[in-house]
């Protein structure tokens, strides 16, 4: 993990949290996306980019490509004040048949964060699809 920013050890242990509790919603199910997010956050996926708000993205995600697996590598953040920006490679193994093994995807992905009184929140996230997985 690098750190770009003079963040305090706590701000990036929190983050650092967040981050891996993310990783965790992604296999739990819409809900627990959906919570992790700001009301007005947006996700930017896809081949083509497509903008979603969170309960779009939220359900799109789990019944489209439902995640038995998730993991993040070179984790990086960057802290300015109640705002912090990570980027990684994120790699997924997402079921699309019951019938098939979980297929691995990896991509690049920046995600905003935003600190609330409930911790840290998703305000934006950019995912690009790495083709094929490195």
């Amino acid at each position: 993990m690098t750190t770009t920013s003079t963040a305090t050890a706590t701000a990036v242990q929190a983050i650092e949290q967040a981050e891996a509790a993310w990783l965790v919603a992604l296999t739990e199910g819409e809900e627990a996306m959906t919570a992790l997010m700001l009301e007005d956050s947006r996700a930017i996926h896809g081949p083509v980019g497509k903008i979603d708000d969170r309960e779009t993205f939220s359900h799109f995600t789990w019944t489209r490509r439902r995640m038995v697996f998730a993991k993040a590598e070179e984790l990086s953040i960057t802290v300015r004040g109640n705002t912090a920006i990570t980027t990684c490679l994120q790699e997924m193994h997402i079921i699309f048949d019951e019938n098939l093994p979980p297929f691995p995807v990896q991509e690049t992905v920046t995600r905003v964060w935003e600190e609330t009184s409930e911790g840290w929140r998703l305000a934006h996230m950019h995912q690009a699809k790495r083709m094929p997985p490195v």
